[in-house]
């Protein structure tokens, strides 16, 4: 598990960097609630009466969901291995149920993590939210990513269209009467 989650971290930069940082930080929080049976877990589906998520197949959602940010635009794909080892992390952790095998677990990886230049993970670590210094960074990070993507063309401004066969224009001759004009005594309903 510390060998992937090293090489994601040193593949990742910029906003991904941000995205994978809120996603471990997701996982330990499933971790840690699945080992103290915050969760009914059956399969990779954890639930409360008043939740559910589907960790497999809402993988790439852990971050937004569970993570110190909550912004729809950190949600991506991970690689396969990584998914993968999380998976398989979850799963042990339910047959264990031992939060002391969960602290080992985050201790291991925080090591690899606290190795990171921008550490949005350990300044969020202790209250579950980052301090207003380290907001302004993620600011930053979405912004600078806003711009590369308005640069970048989409399917919609790509998008070739054809001039329509008819005539889009409006009839000059329009209808005098509308329903609401009409008199009630032309309706005939049940009551009559």
């Amino acid at each position: 598990m510390k060998s992937i989650v090293l090489n994601q971290l040193n593949e990742a930069n910029g906003l991904y960097f941000l995205i994978l940082q809120n996603h471990l930080y997701g996982c330990f929080i499933i971790m840690e609630d699945i080992a103290l049976g915050v969760y009914d877990v059956s399969g990779t589906i954890l639930s409360t009466p008043k939740f559910t998520f589907d960790y497999d197949k809402q993988f790439s959602d852990i971050g937004i969901r569970f993570g110190f940010l909550m912004d729809t635009k950190l949600s991506t794909t991970f690689s396969a291995d990584y998914k993968e080892a999380w998976l398989k992390q979850f799963k042990e952790i339910d047959l264990e149920r031992e939060i002391s095998v969960v602290d080992s677990i985050e201790d291991s990886l925080i090591e690899v993590i606290q190795e990171a230049k921008d550490d949005f993970f350990m300044n969020a670590l202790e209250t579950g939210s980052l301090p207003q210094e380290w907001l302004e960074k993620v600011l930053e990070l979405l912004s600078v990513d806003s711009a590369e993507s308005s640069d970048r063309p989409t399917a919609i401004s790509t998008a070739i269209t054809e001039k329509p066969m008819y005539s889009t224009k409006a009839p000059k001759k329009r209808n005098k009467l509308t329903r609401r004009a009409l008199k009630p005594n032309n309706f005939k309903t049940r009551k009559h």
